[in-house]
């Protein structure tokens, strides 16, 4: 007789070879996935074992079924699993100190890396388009580092989960930002979280 813990290893195996497949098969948000018979096929497991493993991603916002099309992967941008989780960790108000802080951080660090960058040419064009501010996305994108991006896009969501403002880079830290002086950049971003 199988028991619960089994059983709970079982899906979660089906679930990251789900996961393996996607990657291997190089799909992006947007693509189909295989269907679930295939899945089972290539899985070697049983098809309930699958469609349950299926359920649970699409629950999650990862996939979504369209009917009479298939299953696709969904922008991992667009779910709510954040939102949603965000409503019961953020209860705790350490856990909100350190989410703000370690968001903070990151953006010091992204600031940093854009000002010891030889490359300022987009910032430098969203200045010459006028921009008197632009979201912290776009400079976290600037940074084109996709590892730091992601993390930040989490915090961020955890962020608006807590309803705190998506906060707006101003023109004298794109300024700062194009010139390289990261005291200044620093400076002004510490006069924006204060205000």
């Amino acid at each position: 007789m199988i028991n619960k813990q089994e059983n709970s290893k079982v899906f979660l195996t089906i679930v990251k070879d789900i996961k393996s497949i996607i990657q291997s098969d190089g799909l992006k948000a947007g693509d189909k996935i295989p269907s679930e018979r295939t899945l089972t096929e290539r899985l070697q497991v049983g098809r309930s074992s699958v469609r349950e493993a299926l359920r649970a991603l699409e629950l999650l916002g990862l996939i979504e079924t369209r009917r009479g099309e298939g299953t696709f992967l969904t922008n991992f941008k667009n779910h709510r699993l954040i939102s949603l989780l965000g409503m019961f960790i953020l209860e705790d108000s350490s856990v909100q100190k350190d989410l703000q802080e370690a968001k903070e951080f990151l953006e010091k660090d992204i600031i940093r890396d854009i000002c010891s960058s030889p490359n300022k040419l987009k910032i430098q064009v969203l200045m010459d388009e006028g921009h008197s501010s632009v979201d912290f996305d776009k400079l976290m994108e600037l940074a084109n580092n996709h590892l730091l991006y992601r993390i930040w896009i989490i915090l961020k969501d955890y962020s608006m989960a807590d309803m705190k403002p998506n906060r707006h880079i101003n023109f004298q830290i794109l300024d700062a930002l194009v010139t390289g002086n990261e005291k200044a950049a620093l400076s002004f971003y510490d006069q924006m979280l204060q205000s």
